[in-house]
């Protein structure tokens, strides 16, 4: 089959040839070339520059200041929860500012997009942390505050809950927690009720109040911080297996905070740790540990960037002062999750946000664990924000790509500024976002409101799926499994999936049991679609064939280009069938005058 047909024959009708001149003026473009030679060229030179745009269209990488878009003048004080107080859909933003004044940023379809629409204040003490939830079951977002007195005589927190109903929040309606807190406490699902509950270590004892499946930090009689992972099993058997033995830190190393990690892919939970070997961190690593393995592999020991040692910035027993925190997400969706940390030269001069990147181990000390972190250096719009304090990810365009928000110093009255960089790297990697609603009601809530903003910890998501090579693929992830110390956790997971864009296998989801109930809750989905958000609600609890499951797809900038390319080729092929159309026309309408020429010729 020919893509392009000469003048010498079309459809069955033989035509004259017409003279050489014509040979050389009909075509393309002129010169020696026969016409459909010159057409293929032409063409060539059309689809290369078709590529060449689309090469532009993706070549945008990189980080994008979207400040001024998201708040406007608004832009400073302390991110400190994420959730959807007004069930919507879409993520609002939890700010402190004046240390005792709560703000909740609702998102907007116009700019600026998040505008603070809900005020609430404290009239003694500070707030240290915000962690919203339905703590009463009405399918409406309460929020939860902890606070200090304001002269800091003692470190002993208060709990305060305030009550939501319909959509706002009301000083007047609140419960103050009876007992006070050493710690900022953990908010989880102790009893499988899908209402949050309280976890902590109070005045009174200096043992926690509740027992689950729980990883924590204790001091042992050495001295030194060990690490205990608690199991709780059926009827409230409790077998404990401790890490001490094999990696413990001395008590006088700085302040750091532990984290669930998803490290090579294999569908297992890693615990991860961030630790400074010294008081000025100027020795710092990330440590990790694997399910099977009885000690702590290093993942990133090396944090010199040419002639400058950075290191973590050392916690002070200040308000300004945040433990060592790794924020995780999956920053390319290549399923490997990377982290955004703070560090600090060892001159003290300046401390910035820094990309890690989760990469394939290329040395002795992580090959066991098979991957370790590389420090992005260079990236412009995040080395642009000095003195940062906090940064983790946020998806603020709701389209499953996880961009950056940064808390840093310097705003006036103490006060932090907020900066959000769009995250513009084109990975051709997909994606499936996924949420867990408490499932306390379905087509029954109170006020007819969906619990979308409910902020439910517990829920537990595993896929299983092929690469793009052919080799099985799992993932999973734990939903708001951290509340204390700036954890910033969003209320729902993006798992990213590399670029492999078949069906996912299978999805499942779990959700805490209540003690004494052996058969577990948890349902499979299969099929389905990349770069789509899922929007699970497990109701009622006992019954997992019953829970319903709403799908929405996001079309991501491959959809785009691809049907960019698919028009571009369309007007192509077009504009080619139109000169040659046109050719072919002027050819019959040659030919019918010389044949006219030839007929009054011979009647002569």
């Amino acid at each position: 089959m020919r893509p392009f047909s000469q003048s010498g024959s079309e459809g069955g009708i033989v035509t004259a040839p017409p003279p050489p001149a014509a040979v050389s003026d009909a075509g393309c473009g002129r010169g020696r070339l026969p016409v459909g030679w010159r057409c293929w060229r032409m063409g060539r030179c059309y689809l290369f520059g078709l590529c060449l745009l689309l090469g532009l269209l993706r070549a945008g990488r990189g980080l994008q200041n979207v400040t001024a878009q998201l708040f406007g003048a608004e832009a400073f004080g302390t991110l400190a929860a994420f959730g959807d107080f007004n069930s919507d859909k879409q993520t609002d933003l939890f700010v402190l500012r004046g240390g005792n004044e709560l703000l909740i940023f609702l998102a907007d379809q116009k700019e600026p997009y998040f505008k603070p629409k809900v005020k609430l204040s404290i009239n003694q003490g500070v707030i240290t942390s915000v962690v919203p939830g339905d703590y009463d079951g009405d399918s409406q977002m309460d929020v939860l505050l902890t606070t200090k007195p304001q002269n800091h005589i003692t470190d002993e927190l208060s709990v305060i809950i305030f009550w939501g109903r319909n959509q706002t929040l009301d000083s007047n309606r609140k419960t103050v927690l009876n007992k006070t807190f050493h710690d900022e406490p953990l908010i989880m699902d102790f009893n499988g009720d899908l209402i949050p509950d309280v976890f902590g270590v109070t005045n009174e004892s200096d043992r926690p109040q509740i027992l689950i499946d729980l990883f924590l930090t204790t001091l042992a009689s050495s001295q030194n911080i060990q690490f205990e992972t608690w199991v709780n099993k059926v009827r409230n058997k409790i077998q404990q297996t401790s890490y001490a033995k094999t990696y413990s830190f001395k008590k006088y190393k700085t302040k750091s905070c532990f984290f669930s990690f998803l490290a090579d892919g294999d569908g297992q939970t890693e615990h991860l740790l961030p630790a400074c070997a010294d008081v000025t961190c100027h020795k710092s690593a990330i440590y990790l540990s694997k399910p099977g393995l009885n000690q702590w592999i290093p993942v990133l020991q090396d944090f010199r960037n040419k002639d400058t040692l950075w290191g973590f910035v050392p916690y002070k027993n200040n308000q300004s002062s945040v433990p060592i925190t790794l924020h995780i997400g999956d920053y390319n969706m290549d399923g490997y999750p990377d982290a955004l940390a703070i560090l600090m030269n060892t001159s003290g001069s300046n401390q910035q946000a820094f990309l890690l990147e989760n990469v394939p181990c290329n040395n002795a000390s992580c090959r066991s664990v098979h991957r370790m972190f590389k420090v992005y250096w260079e990236l412009s719009d995040l080395n642009q924000i000095k003195d940062a304090v906090v940064a983790t990810f946020f998806d603020i365009y709701e389209d499953g790509i996880l961009d950056i928000i940064v808390l840093s110093k310097g705003y006036f009255n103490s006060e932090f500024a907020i900066h959000t960089l769009k995250n513009n790297f084109e990975a051709d990697a997909y994606f499936v976002k996924v949420i867990v609603l408490s499932g306390l009601c379905s087509n029954d809530c109170p006020s007819k409101i969906t619990p979308f903003g409910v902020n439910q910890p517990g829920p537990y998501i595993m896929y299983t799926t092929v690469d793009a090579n052919g080799y099985a693929k799992n993932g999973s992830a734990g939903q708001l499994s951290q509340s204390a110390h700036f954890a910033l956790q969003l209320p729902y997971n993006v798992l990213g999936l590399g670029r492999s864009a078949n069906f996912l296998d299978h999805l499942y989801v779990g959700i805490p049991r209540p003690l004494g109930e052996k058969s577990e809750r948890k349902q499979e989905w299969t099929a389905i679609i990349p770069n789509s958000q899922l929007i699970v609600i497990p109701y009622p609890h006992n019954v997992p064939r019953s829970w319903s499951a709403k799908l929405y797809l996001t079309p991501s900038n491959i959809v785009l280009l691809t049907a960019i390319a698919l028009i571009g080729v369309c007007v192509f092929i077009l504009a080619i069938i139109g000169i040659l159309h046109w050719q072919e026309k002027k050819a019959d309408d040659r030919e019918k005058r010389q044949e006219a020429h030839r007929f009054h010729f011979d009647a002569m």
